[in-house]
């Protein structure tokens, strides 16, 4: 049997449930802007019903709300995190190759081939009229900007190699400073469900978390029930880096990027902080494409220390090749034995000195880093433009000799000096390319899967404040149920038996 103030209880209970799920609401339409929030509702379900007798039925006794839940799906973090780690791979590598492009400036009037073009060109020059003065200080000069040209890239590309071990060093530090935000929340959320709740506002933040680590290294994300610890809920997060713990969840397991790698004055080695290996190899994302960057010397990841080898191998062989010929050749004043490039534009007495013979005094020590032209050079009668003492002053067959080094082809495995350049630009070309290629498609991508993520997760505005127009048409009616009930026993109490009074 029903008691007389049954309804109440129903109409009550109208009123909580449309009352805490207009609050909810709200809380939505406020976080509308916020970054990583997921829209919350209310889970209701009818209370228990009361049996009537003589097998009448069960009649309803109003509504029960059973938690506030979190509209989200597992599946699309995992596939957004995914694409967001190659996304941070390919950005990470267009930039750095960009920066490449950039420092080698091809083609431009004042790259490496237009100063190896006028060198070139001062040459041909000389040999015909080895005997000007303008001539010979025209071919020093041209000899400097392009000697200078080629330290200066190289420089450039050294330093771009220490300012991306910079970088490392900081990205580490940055998923150091994510695994102690994510263990701190774990432990939050722990404290805050051992009664059954959910901390879906905790939760957010830390899957924010997650989804910026998951962009710069590669992360698994597991939860995983911890049997000695059953009593405050079992469940414990684990975050994974090939396989070994960065958060365990409370316990952070440290990157490290402080020591440099042995031999190695510039670049950092990264590795677990307690001393431990880790390998680089399978790491994917932000972090792999830096150290790709500053380390790599061939392969379809080749980096900065690739085109560094390939400025030295130009360099080398460009100064051997010449200075075989210059060597052999006299000066204006007769003088011979002289090279023309030397490391660090010494002498080349000093070149010679450092020799064990002649032919590693032509090219020995030489790289793109210190190629000068020799300091003998300071005075322009002693560049060698002919090929013997008797054929001074006018003849200038070694300068033609020289001249023609620009076309020949079997120099490098590439071809002429001008088809190496050429050789270097293009595959530095091909690869900008497909990393602006890659990391375009890619942005695309991630953003087509977290816009699925936010059909589901997002708050819709218009969603909201359709909601938030029921719930308030709910809790209008239940307290329209209330003052019902109220006029029925107002009835009951006082009016029922006055008749005939």
């Amino acid at each position: 049997m029903r008691s007389t103030f049954f309804g109440f209880n129903i109409a009550r209970s109208g009123l909580f449930a449309a009352q805490r799920a207009l609050d909810i609401t709200g809380h939505n339409i406020a976080n509308v802007n916020t970054k990583g929030y997921t829209r919350q509702r209310l889970d209701q379900a009818p209370s228990n019903p009361l049996s009537l007798p003589g097998g009448q039925g069960m009649i309803g006794t109003g509504v029960s709300t059973l938690g506030i839940k979190q509209i989200r799906v597992d599946f699309l973090d995992f596939k957004y995190r995914g694409e967001a780690n190659a996304q941070g791979h390919w950005e990470v590598r267009r930039d750095g190759l960009q920066f490449i492009e950039a420092i080698m400036n091809e083609p431009s009037k004042t790259g490496i081939s237009t100063v190896l073009d006028e060198f070139f060109s001062s040459i041909q020059e000389l040999s015909k009229n080895p005997q000007e003065l303008t001539n010979r200080s025209l071919v020093r000069q041209r000899g400097v900007a392009f000697t200078n040209s080629l330290n200066h890239m190289y420089n450039q590309l050294e330093k771009m190699v220490k300012d991306v071990n910079f970088d490392i060093v900081t990205t580490v530090n940055t998923i150091n400073s994510y695994s102690d935000q994510i263990a701190v929340l774990n432990e939050q959320i722990l404290r805050s469900e051992i009664g059954g709740s959910s901390a879906n506002d905790l939760r957010d933040q830390r899957n924010l978390l997650i989804d910026e680590l998951s962009k710069i290294v590669n992360v698994e994300v597991l939860e995983v029930v911890d049997p000695n610890d059953l009593q405050n809920g079992g469940k414990k997060t684990v975050i994974q880096i090939n396989g070994q713990p960065l958060v365990n969840h409370n316990r952070t397991f440290k990157l490290s990027a402080e020591d440099k790698k042995l031999d190695d004055p510039v670049r950092n080695e990264v590795k677990w902080a307690n001393g431990s290996s880790l390998n680089v190899l399978a790491l994917k994302g932000e972090l792999r494409s830096l150290l790709d960057l500053r380390d790599e010397t061939e392969g379809k990841n080749k980096g900065i220390p690739y085109y560094m080898n390939q400025l030295d191998e130009f360099a080398r062989k460009f100064a051997e090749e010449v200075n075989k010929l210059h060597f052999k050749g006299f000066g204006l004043n007769g003088d011979t034995g002289i090279l023309f490039f030397t490391a660090n534009g010494v002498s080349t007495e000093d070149m010679m000195g450092t020799a064990t013979q002649l032919t590693n005094a032509i090219h020995q020590g030489i790289t793109a880093k210190n190629i000068g032209v020799a300091l003998d050079l300071d005075d322009p009668n002693k560049i060698a433009a002919s090929s013997a003492a008797t054929l001074l002053p006018g003849d200038g067959s070694i300068a033609l000799k020289i001249a023609q080094i620009r076309h020949d082809s079997g120099m490098y495995e590439k071809g002429k000096p001008e088809d190496f350049i050429k050789s270097l630009i293009s595959n530095l070309g091909v690869d900008t390319k497909e990393a602006m290629r890659n990391a375009t498609n890619q942005i695309q991508l991630t953003e087509l899967i977290d816009n699925e993520r936010q059909a589901i997760s997002g708050v819709s505005m218009d969603e909201e404040l359709s909601r938030m127009v029921m719930y308030q048409h709910s809790y209008n009616a239940s307290a329209r149920m209330v003052n019902t009930m109220d006029e029925m026993l107002d009835t009951i109490i006082n009016r029922l038996g006055l008749v005939g009074r």
